[in-house]
This record gives structure tokens, C-alpha cells and sequence, in this order.
């Protein structure tokens, strides 16, 4: 299974979420058109886009394979490189945060968030 493989299945497993396409590459959205996550993969390089919390925002970008997103950077997101299993743990955590924080509350009990 692909890193892209894995980000799919993981945000797909969420309650309430979808994958949509509106700038030709995978976006994953919760409820009502709530975005959560973006992916682009070019060969086995996956670069994944979430938002995160401050505190959070600041101790990835810390790492050499994230930094501040394009466009949407400015509103608390980051774009991780993953290129290997490391870099694809972080990312999968940070897809829950994400989706932690875009999903309506009703939803948020369904997913835990390390503190």
C-alpha cells in the first residue's frame, strides 16, 4: 500500500467524510464541505496539507519535511513531505488533528487527538 494509500484510507474512515477534487488533486472534506486535508503524490513522494493547532503548527515546522502551507498557510495550515514511514506516522496523526478541528462537534468524540 501506497503513502497515498494510507492518508486516503485513513481520512476516508472518519465519520462523515468525502473526497472531493475541486483543484485536480485529492481534497478530504467532513460534513458540510468542511475541508480537513489536501494531498498531492508525485511518484511516492505524497505532500499533505492539514491545519493544526499552534502549539502543534510550531513543533512540526520544526521538522525539516513540513513547512508553512501555500495560501491557506496564514490560517494555522502546514504541508508535510512524506517520503517515509516517520514522516507518514506524524502525517497520519495530524490528519486526525485536522479533522478534529474542522468537524462539526457532534463528530469530534469519534476521534482522539494526542495531547
Amino acid at each position: 500500500m501506497t503513502y497515498a494509500d494510507r492518508i486516503r484510507e485513513l481520512a476516508l474512515s472518519l465519520p462523515e467524510t468525502y473526497e472531493d477534487e475541486p483543484w485536480g488533486h485529492p481534497v478530504f472534506k467532513v460534513a458540510d464541505n468542511k475541508m480537513f486535508a489536501s494531498m498531492s503524490a508525485e511518484g511516492p513522494t505524497v505532500h499533505l496539507t492539514v491545519k493544526l493547532t499552534a502549539e502543534e503548527r510550531e513543533i512540526a515546522q520544526l521538522l525539516p519535511y513540513v513547512s508553512r502551507a501555500r495560501y491557506v498557510g496564514r490560517y494555522g495550515w502546514i504541508t508535510a513531505e512524506v517520503t517515509d514511514e516517520e514522516s507518514l506516522e506524524a502525517a497520519l496523526e495530524w490528519i486526525r488533528e485536522s479533522y478534529w478541528l474542522k468537524a462539526p462537534a457532534e463528530l469530534r468524540g469519534a476521534v482522539e487527538v494526542e495531547d
